[in-house]
């Protein structure tokens, strides 16, 4: 009885042993490929990051040599000889360290986990080659089925990018080099006691010289020596990560070694089956979804079968082989075809011309890590680094509606005519809202089922980088806006950034109750409400002095100013709004040339008309302009700008423009020189200037039912602006993201209006000029939107 408990006990205590190996080989196979794609993520120089890792491998196996000697034996000495013949295995596997975590850069973890399967494939071959080693008719078989499943994979891979899988494919080749190579000289007298620890001891510590060699070549040392901060948060998480994935490398290597002792070659093959599935699921869940059912059919068929090819000595393994071949067969012939048949593509020439750089990706998108983020936020700024201007940091504001209540401005100081007639409060007439459902026509949701404003502003956070200036986008309306507002404020959350500042509504008091009807119910921006009490000035003359004073109900650094009539089309990136770090203001003197000149000349004097500045919507202004404005008015006049404003005539109140006049203040007002120099003077007229890429459409000026002379029924009114909001999410991202752009979409609406402005050609930049511009702000789009999906 007492043998049999002392024999129970060693194989209980033998079960334990096992079991924790088991979890401990799990785990960090699990977890060091997908560590290993975030580390590449965050600190992109894979020879350092190899160097730190093997050299990591080499002090534990000496210290495990030395102080577990009974467990991991004495280390293999070095020799000459012994140099010479291992030295092509370092090289080798020096090249399939590198290119495994280079393919990471470039493609998804299921990817690489899925190609790596091929390598049965190129072994058997070589092994035919030089070892003279034969493969049965069905091993043949299945390896061509895993070929034609990583083929069905690759066709249907979100991340597929030519580059990515070119490294997977060198390190497909030397993997299977390596292990044609290591049985050759494995059987040799000079390593018949080497082991897997001796192998592995080998490989990290010669491979170290030649990673230092091919890191200093490649000029990453010097990179990283300009690019360190010890300081920064991201230099030292990437650090920590470093180091977890060394530990979880060498954690690896031994309970690998420790496992094929206590399991059988068959348990061995299906623990590393179940951490494949297991990386896979994990990525898909924490990193990035890149998988959709046709390619996930490839991923299964190619692991099935490189479980089935070791298998293959089995008589069931044929029956398996055949079912799954016919069940595989018929699924994707019947998701190939409904595929193909979704093809449809139109024949525009207009439209060829600005075929959208993303037309022919697929691609995918899963919630980031938050450290990842920021990374691809310092990689956007790079794209965008030359626009942006130098400025504080937006305060990023929580998503919500904020009512304030009626603040009374009284008139500056030093206005002398404070009692005239126009400045008393006239009570507002009460407005019965107009207001009716919205038939909206546009891609809602991107291929994958997230929402598009989810998906764009994504984009625009990495644009934008991680310390965007501070923006506000301001809408000056009232109650007959209704309905205008309730287009334009879905434009505004598809495609202005939420991150920026607010958007400022300013309404007339008494319109408190219109609040239900526009606003949006689940909005994702900042919306702040403001009223303001409305004098007796003509309507259109109040409306735009109200825009000379908007700097009180403003804090940003920058205002967008936007008419309630507008929408936008296009995603707002900073190369729309600057240049060279300055804020693009357009002019035209040749665009109705006197429409405002003698409104303009009656408030600033003779001469001081510069031409037509309101020649597109919107238009930015930095807020410290409005005052320089007003202080500059008193300072030239003798008196406020309310007070002459008293004294004109109801003709030029008729011929009213804010933007002529702040434009022309500061081109012909002898502008203070920071004041002046914080814009970028964009004359249409010069036909050396790079064209302005306009974001918004004014409908009701810029119909899409070329018939209609002023688009203000609502019929003219909502099909302009479905056509608009689809037109410019297709050309921006293409049916890889929107797959209803297959559709025979054409761009001509959206690219006319881009450099037109109310049906008029009002830039003299040539057709070749323009469509230049335009692919190349489609281009830095494009960049922020791979960055963004990990290409």
């Amino acid at each position: 009885m007492q043998t049999n408990s002392i024999c129970c006990d060693d194989i209980s205590e033998q079960n334990s042993s096992t079991i924790v190996v088991l979890i401990i080989y799990c785990i960090s196979g699990t977890f060091l490929t997908l560590l290993n794609k975030i580390t590449v993520a965050l600190f992109p120089y894979a020879n350092l990051l190899l160097i730190v890792q093997n050299t990591f491998a080499v002090v534990l196996l000496i210290f495990c040599s030395r102080y577990f000697h009974s467990t991991f034996g004495a280390l293999p000495a070095l020799n000459r000889t012994v140099l010479q013949l291992w030295m092509p295995l370092v090289l080798l596997f020096v090249l399939m360290l590198i290119s495994s975590l280079t393919a990471l850069i470039y493609v998804s973890v299921p990817t690489v986990i899925v190609m790596r399967n091929l390598t049965s494939l190129f072994v058997a071959f070589l092994e035919y080659l030089f070892l003279n080693h034969k493969t049965n008719r069905f091993s043949i078989f299945i390896l061509l089925g895993m070929l034609g499943g990583a083929g069905l994979y690759a066709k249907h891979d979100f991340t597929f990018n030519v580059q990515g899988y070119v490294w997977l494919g060198v390190n497909i080749i030397s993997t299977s080099v390596y292990q044609i190579y290591i049985k050759k000289i494995i059987h040799l007298a000079y390593f018949e006691n080497i082991g897997p620890i001796g192998m592995s001891y080998y490989n990290n510590l010669l491979s170290l010289p030649v990673l230092w060699i091919i890191l200093c070549v490649t000029g990453e040392l010097r990179r990283l020596v300009m690019n360190f901060e010890l300081e920064h948060s991201q230099t030292m998480l990437s650090i920590i990560l470093i180091l977890i994935s060394s530990l979880l490398g060498f954690a690896l290597s031994i309970s690998a070694f420790a496992l094929n002792k206590l399991i059988s070659a068959t348990s061995m093959m299906v623990t590393n089956n179940v951490n494949k599935f297991s990386v896979i699921v994990l990525s898909e869940i924490f990193v990035k979804s890149t998988l959709d059912i046709i390619a996930s059919i490839g991923a299964i068929s190619v692991l099935f079968l490189g479980w089935l090819y070791s298998q293959t000595t089995r008589s069931a393994s044929k029956s398996c082989f055949g079912i799954l071949t016919i069940a595989l067969i018929i699924f994707a012939a019947i998701i190939e075809t409904k595929y193909i048949k979704t093809l449809r593509f139109g024949n525009d020439d207009y439209y060829k011309d600005f075929q959208p750089i993303m037309y022919n990706q697929t691609i995918s998108y899963r919630y980031p890590m938050k450290a990842i983020t920021t990374m691809k936020q310092r990689q956007g700024y790079d794209i965008y680094r030359a626009y942006l201007p130098q400025s504080t940091k937006a305060r990023r504001l929580a998503p919500k509606i904020e009512v304030r209540p009626v603040q009374d401005y009284s008139l500056p100081e030093n206005c002398r005519n404070r009692n005239a007639s126009i400045w008393k409060t006239c009570n507002a007439r009460q407005c019965q809202p107009y207001t009716r459902s919205i038939n909206w026509d546009y891609p809602q949701k991107t291929i994958f089922g997230e929402n598009a404003n989810e998906f764009i502003n994504r984009i625009l956070e990495i644009a934008w980088g991680t310390n965007p200036p501070s923006i506000d986008l301001y809408v000056r309306c009232g109650c007959h806006g209704i309905m205008e507002m309730k287009y334009l404020f879905e434009s505004i959350e598809l495609f202005w950034p939420r991150f920026l500042g607010s958007v400022i509504i300013v309404l007339d008091v008494g319109d408190e109750p219109i609040l239900k009807y526009f606003l949006p119910r689940q909005p994702t921006h900042h919306y702040l409400v403001t009223f303001e009490h409305t004098p007796c000035l003509p309507g259109r003359v109040f409306n735009q002095y109200s825009y000379l004073n908007l700097d009180r109900h403003s804090r940003a650094e920058y205002i967008v100013t936007i008419d309630s009539d507008c929408v936008l089309h296009a995603p707002v990136t900073p190369d729309l709004i600057f240049r060279q770090g300055k804020i693009i203001l357009p002019s035209s003197q040749s665009f109705q040339p006197d429409l405002w000149r003698r409104s303009l000349e009656a408030v600033m004097g003779t001469g001081m008309y510069d031409g037509h500045y309101m020649v597109t919507q919107p238009v930015t202004f930095a807020r410290t302009t409005f005052l320089a404005f007003r202080e500059w008015f008193y300072e030239t006049k003798s008196k406020c700008y309310e007070d002459h404003l008293t004294q004109l005539s109801s003709v030029h109140y008729q011929e009213f423009c804010w933007m002529c006049q702040v434009g022309s203040y500061l081109e012909r007002g002898h502008a203070k020189k920071n004041d002046y120099d914080r814009y970028w003077y964009q004359h249409f007229d010069n036909e050396s200037l790079e064209p302005m890429i306009r974001f918004a459409i004014h409908v009701p000026y810029e119909p899409f039912l070329a018939s209609a002379i002023q688009c203000r029924e609502v019929i003219c009114y909502e099909k302009s602006v479905n056509e608009i909001i689809r037109q410019g999410l297709c050309r921006a991202f293409g049916p890889s993201i929107f797959p209803v752009c297959m559709h025979n979409i054409n761009f001509n609406y959206v690219n006319n209006v881009t450099f037109s402005y109310a049906l008029f050609e009002i830039q003299a930049a040539n057709r070749s000029t323009r469509i230049h511009a335009l692919n190349e702000y489609l281009k830095r789009l494009a960049r922020v939107t791979m960055i963004a999906l990990d290409h």
